[in-house]
């Protein structure tokens, strides 16, 4: 599935970022997302591995695409925070996968977790974030 393909349904306008950084959704559901990312060189920082604000934005994208999709006609929500464990790096040519589900959602807020791991299941982050949930002023549904 090609990027804007992987997004209908979820966002209401191109992820020009998302095109940059290469990530996709792999399904996505009220409360659920799965997302993918191929390592490429662009990706490495000096230390030959990963960067991890690569890692750490994939994240926010994972627990986002979760979120957006149990949103309300007219809500919008935004990142507030996260805290993110890394658990082991990620060389080049590697695809790593994301799960997101939330854990609690109020009407102004969700508390978000998310797993990033290899395909065989080898840990490389764990997260938490919490996101804010807000109607949004044109009344536009999201």
């Amino acid at each position: 599935m090609d990027l804007y393909e992987s997004y209908k349904g979820v966002f209401t306008h191109e992820d020009s970022f998302g095109k940059l950084v290469g990530y996709r959704i792999v399904e996505v559901s009220a409360g659920h997302s799965k997302t993918s990312l191929a390592i490429h060189e662009k990706h490495i920082s000096p230390s030959g591995a990963t960067h991890g604000g690569v890692i750490s934005t994939f994240v926010d994208f994972t627990m986002g695409a979760a979120l957006f999709k149990d949103l309300k006609k007219g809500e919008q929500c935004s990142t507030i925070e996260f805290k993110i464990n890394y658990l082991s790096p990620v060389k080049l040519g590697e695809t790593i996968y994301g799960e997101s589900k939330i854990k609690f959602r109020g009407k102004s807020h969700a508390v978000m977790e998310c797993h990033v791991y290899r395909v065989e299941g080898k840990d490389i982050a764990m997260a938490v974030g919490t996101y804010n949930i807000y109607l949004n002023k044109k009344g536009v549904s999201s």
